[in-house]
């Protein structure tokens, strides 16, 4: 196992790289939050990667990025919220697991993104997988976590949130550490047929209950 001083990478630190997207024109109105001192040690020890890496980059020089004005949430080293702490609520970031998964992102409608450490087969290792809010399959996005942090900061999230962008609360982005929960659940025929109920739940506590309720099957 590889110490701090062999993880964190001065020369050419990947955090350059993502406030130059962050600060792109024309890109999504992303906020880097600051990261808490006590936390970012622990996760990139537990991740095992330099922060010349994009995903080593996010988890120790940023508290999380706010996307789309909080629309979708990158998850970093926090002190309120962070990728440590959200994965040891959903069991993931299990080291060395076969079927290891590690929650990366999600978005303000319950919508959830991870990286394949097995969870969701051997094809696809080290690609990001995505469950839409109002889907209980996850789909593969064909993308490694650098393209896919990139696609956050400077991609067109509109086209891929048009189906859900109709919702109320869509215009209403939560605080980082809150998502919102509907009922009747947006994948169900009910909630087509009727405007769901909306109330605020704490986001990793979301993100838990998620899993819970679908799993980790394939589209």
């Amino acid at each position: 196992m590889r110490g701090l001083e062999d993880l964190i990478d001065t020369d050419d630190p990947g955090i350059r790289l993502v406030r130059d997207w962050a600060g792109a024109k024309g890109g999504n109105a992303s906020v880097i939050l600051p990261p808490d001192a006590a936390v970012r040690g622990e996760t990139l020890l537990r991740l095992q990667v330099t922060t010349r890496s994009i995903l080593g980059a996010v988890a120790y020089d940023t508290g999380g990025i706010s996307v789309a004005d909080g629309r979708l949430r990158l998850l970093g080293s926090g002190p309120a919220r962070s990728l440590r702490a959200c994965n040891d609520a959903a069991g993931g970031m299990r080291t060395g697991a076969l079927d290891d998964f590690l929650l990366i992102a999600d978005d303000m409608l319950g919508g959830l993104y991870a990286l394949n450490g097995g969870r969701f087969g051997r094809e696809g290792l080290g690609d990001v997988f995505h469950l839409a809010a109002d889907q209980l399959l996850w789909s593969h996005l064909e993308v490694d976590y650098a393209d896919f942090a990139s696609w956050c900061l400077t991609g067109d999230l509109g086209l891929f949130y048009e189906g859900l962008a109709g919702l109320d609360v869509f215009q209403r982005p939560p605080s980082f550490e809150k998502t919102y929960a509907f009922y009747p659940f947006l994948w169900t025929r009910e909630a087509e047929e009727r405007a769901p109920d909306v109330r605020l739940v704490d986001a990793d506590e979301g993100v838990r209950l998620r899993l819970e309720m679908a799993g980790f099957g394939l589209g």
